[in-house]
């Protein structure tokens, strides 16, 4: 199978004003992301847990959540060896006392993998985030910020999408990647991708993806269903898959 699709989730597959209240697919990006997925390889690379997203794109062959703490594939699953659980409940008791939703990720096994710190209905970033941060990279935990999203995420090992990605891609045996994210956690992924494609919306417009194509998060159905077309095209006159 030489290319495949890996799309992140939370901004990109489900707008980040509703992943928290409901971290389903819209049914038409839905419907034409099930049609792809009977063609070719449909990877999920998230910051979500692996739970999470199985349940709402049941369909994909692989996973790599946590940002690739995690990875799902083949029906095995493989989790970043030295994880600092320890030092990750340390900051958990920190954050809790924030002004703001402490998201707690963990893997198939129970394990804290990573936190998110998220303050999209307080307006502001809480009194004592500072602290909080600098505590964490204090311990050695991976610290990601983001220039225009209300939230930041700490995670119990130093890892990143693009390691994923690599990953992802000797587990399936593809060759080129399809690439689609809509913030900074996706760079690693975007670097190692042969197609990128940043999926814009109201909390990324400014953001700089060299190479990418920007697609409207409205416009995504329409652009799964093109892709779909040109494989189709393809497939007929026996080339190459694009």
């Amino acid at each position: 199978m030489p290319v495949a699709l890996f799309t992140d989730f939370d901004g990109t597959l489900v707008p980040p004003e509703l992943v928290r209240r409901d971290p389903s697919l819209p049914l038409e990006l839905e419907h034409a992301l099930r049609e792809l997925a009977l063609k070719i390889p449909l990877a999920v690379v998230t910051t979500k847990e692996c739970g999470l997203v199985a349940r709402a794109v049941p369909f994909a062959a692989a996973y790599a959540c946590i940002n690739g703490i995690e990875v799902r594939a083949g029906g095995y699953v493989a989790i970043f060896h030295g994880l600092k659980t320890a030092e990750l409940d340390r900051v958990l008791r920190s954050a809790r006392s924030l002004d703001a939703l402490v998201e707690e990720k963990r893997t198939w096994d129970g394990r804290l993998a990573g936190i998110t710190i998220d303050w999209r209905d307080r307006g502001a970033p809480p009194s004592g985030l500072g602290d909080v941060l600098a505590e964490a990279s204090s311990l050695g935990l991976k610290v990601l910020k983001y220039s225009r999203h209300p939230f930041v995420d700490i995670y119990g090992a130093d890892v990143d999408k693009g390691r994923a990605v690599r990953l992802l891609k000797a587990l399936l045996g593809v060759d080129r990647v399809v690439y689609m994210g809509d913030s900074e956690n996706d760079l690693p992924a975007w670097a190692e991708a042969d197609v990128r494609i940043v999926v814009r919306h109201a909390l990324n417009r400014a953001l700089p993806v060299e190479g990418a194509i920007p697609i409207a998060y409205e416009e995504l159905p329409r652009y799964i269903r093109q892709v779909l077309a040109n494989l189709e095209s393809s497939a007929d006159r026996g080339g190459p898959s694009p």
